[in-house]
């Protein structure tokens, strides 16, 4: 079974178990993500701008959803989420964060390590910590903003 929504002028086709978020990330700008299996349909639509791109993951486990605030600047960003493919015990994060500038989303990077790994939002600090590994020690990674 296949249903059909209109988005952004495009129209999109996919399962009917595809996962639907919307939200806005700022005023008057809408965010639809279309999660089907491991691609991600992010289409933005604001009075002045319209866009919608296809995000691939490679990923065996399941992929989740999360909206917050990530780089702490008051307005909605999601990541896409899952369980390493190997022993499952860590989960590994990607971030995709607003830009008013663009009115996109673009994806972040940590300061250390190749990925967002047990990542934690720690509202307080305004800082995201992770982990990473050198000489196959985990370290703690802390990501900071700009304030």
């Amino acid at each position: 079974m296949t249903l059909a929504i209109p988005l952004s002028g495009l129209l999109w086709t996919f399962t009917a178990f595809a996962e639907v978020t919307t939200f806005s990330p700022a005023t008057n700008v809408e965010t639809t993500l279309v999660l089907d299996g491991s691609t991600l349909r992010v289409a933005v639509k604001s009075e002045a701008h319209s866009e919608s791109r296809a995000i691939e993951f490679e990923a065996l486990n399941e992929l989740h959803v999360q909206i917050d605030d990530f780089n702490f600047d008051g307005m909605k960003d999601f990541a896409v989420w899952q369980i390493d493919d190997g022993m499952g015990i860590y989960h590994i994060h990607r971030v995709f964060v607003f830009q008013p500038q663009t009115g996109f989303f673009e994806e972040l990077q940590p300061d250390c390590g190749d990925g967002f790994v047990n990542l934690r939002i720690e509202k307080n600090s305004k800082a995201l910590i992770s982990t990473y590994w050198t000489m196959n020690v985990a370290k703690q990674c802390v990501t900071r903003f700009p304030r």
